[in-house]
């Protein structure tokens, strides 16, 4: 994958900060004309390289970090028919004592089924194992890249957005009509209010203040996604620490303060976090390691380097493009019939 060079970099982290927010805005914030601004960020969703989609974080859901195992020969087949799973939200092939990793996404009183049932019938898959998310530090949602100044992250931000660090599971469920409107924009986060209106069945004032109800209340959230070698970051890394009880909220804080880290998490099992990272090389990933290794309480990391991303955010990859959504098709997180 090619780097994107400077001017759709910019476009791109303004698309991060506020995935809403108009061309005219966004060209005003970057002193670039509109019309380039428009014409980039275009160009980049229809190639699918960039998507801008919305994400939900539901109380109903639980999160779950795997791993597996599979018989040599079947891994690529295995972790594709992974992906096609509408319960992961991310999945990838790795290097090291496991061949997949995903993210699931899923109730807890669907889990046993997924985990003893579904999962281990993929042809292919020899062994797997389960860690349930306890507390995210950060998430994909919360990392952007550095190209930005202060000033003009500031001025593209609405003043309602919550803070890096704080989108947590809220205690308010959506209603029926939030679903619909919910599903009008999970894999189009820049769908006008009239489009919404549209597919939600309502009044075009009713989905603009509906919408940003749901914005408001961080019920729901906006995201540019983009593979992170477009950003000069090609080297990626799942990692499995095994930390000290008494620290892993210290060295979870400190993982989630570090520009190269995309997500942390405390899980329950024989690892008490994980993490995903994003660098520009295996000498920075090595430079990485070693300061992380000096961490109080860290007393291992298991390093499984990303070789072939094949889903994120429900979203099939193929070659670093999103090719289609794989969701859930019916509840939280749906693009249709309401995640």
């Amino acid at each position: 994958m090619q780097p994107l060079d400077g001017a759709d970099l910019r476009v791109v982290a303004a698309l991060q900060v506020n995935g809403r927010a108009t061309w005219d805005r966004i060209g005003r914030v970057l002193d670039e004309p509109t019309r380039n601004v428009a014409r980039r960020a275009t160009r980049l969703m229809e190639s699918g390289v960039l998507s801008v989609a919305g994400l939900v974080d539901d109380r109903r859901l639980g999160s779950a970090v795997l791993r597996l195992r599979c018989r040599p020969g079947s891994v690529i087949d295995a972790g594709t028919a992974l992906a096609e799973l509408p319960q992961t939200r991310f999945v990838t092939l790795v290097s090291g004592s496991v061949d997949c990793t995903a993210e699931l996404s899923v109730a807890d009183d669907a889990l046993v089924d997924l985990l003893f049932r579904n999962i281990p019938a993929i042809d292919g898959v020899l062994e797997s194992t389960a860690y349930p998310a306890l507390k995210y530090f950060s998430t994909p949602l919360d990392w952007y890249l550095g190209v930005l100044t202060p000033q003009e992250a500031e001025g593209l931000r609405e003043r309602w957005t919550p803070p890096p660090g704080r989108f947590q599971r809220m205690s308010e469920v959506p209603s029926a009509e939030d679903e619909r409107i919910i599903a009008a924009v999970v894999t189009d986060g820049r769908a006008t209010h009239a489009e919404v209106a549209a597919a939600a069945e309502i009044s075009e004032s009713t989905a603009r203040r509906r919408l940003d109800s749901l914005l408001r209340r961080g019920i729901l959230r906006i995201r540019a996604e983009i593979e992170p070698a477009y950003l000069g970051l090609p080297t990626e890394a799942v990692l499995w620490l095994r930390v000290a009880d008494s620290e892993v909220e210290s060295v979870g804080a400190a993982l989630a303060a570090r520009p190269e880290v995309r997500c942390a998490v405390a899980v329950a099992g024989d690892h008490q976090l994980v993490a995903q990272v994003a660098l520009p090389g295996r000498p920075e990933l090595y430079e990485f390691l070693r300061e992380i290794g000096g961490l109080r309480g860290m007393r291992a990391i298991e390093t499984t380097v990303m070789l072939r991303p094949l889903k994120r955010g429900f979203m099939i990859k193929r070659d670093g493009r999103v090719e289609r959504w794989a969701g859930p098709t019916s509840g939280p997180g749906a693009p249709a019939g309401a995640a």
